[in-house]
């Protein structure tokens, strides 16, 4: 049976202790909102009709939010709700007004970055409408 003395035990535990540590702290890193913090173009292709959209995304005390209106003015600054971002995926929610009518309706929006572009999809549950969407840094 091999011996261990207990200095070699106390630095393994803690060296095995500091990988651990360093790995939930890796695991818990926030992405780099630098990527995607900015002004954005998007345009929505609903069918035969274009939508032309400004994101506007922006850090405020840690956390990603902004503002998304439509360039015609059909609404201007609405809020962006449950925002995400994981470094490569960006999601949203913001409460809007769409066609057919004009009502005001939940739309969420999820888009991948892809060299310095944004490649997704919005979906109006309401309506049962899923459209794409594409966006580029202004």
């Amino acid at each position: 049976m091999m011996k261990v003395k207990p200095s070699g035990l106390i630095a393994f535990i803690l060296l095995f202790l500091l990988g651990l540590g360093w790995q939930a702290a890796a695991q818990g890193q926030k992405p780099d909102y630098g990527k995607i913090v900015g002004t954005w173009s998007l345009e929505v292709s609903a069918g035969n009709e274009y939508y032309y959209l400004t994101l506007e995304l922006a850090v405020n005390e840690g956390k990603l939010g902004g503002k998304l209106s439509e360039q015609s003015g059909m609404f201007k600054d609405a809020p962006l709700l449950e925002t995400a971002f994981d470094g490569q995926t960006l999601k949203y929610s913001v409460k809007i007004p769409t066609p057919p009518d004009g009502a005001e309706r939940p739309v969420k929006f999820e888009m991948k970055l892809v060299d310095n572009k944004l490649d997704g999809a919005i979906t109006i549950q309401d309506l049962e409408i899923t459209a794409p969407v594409t966006g580029t840094k202004k």
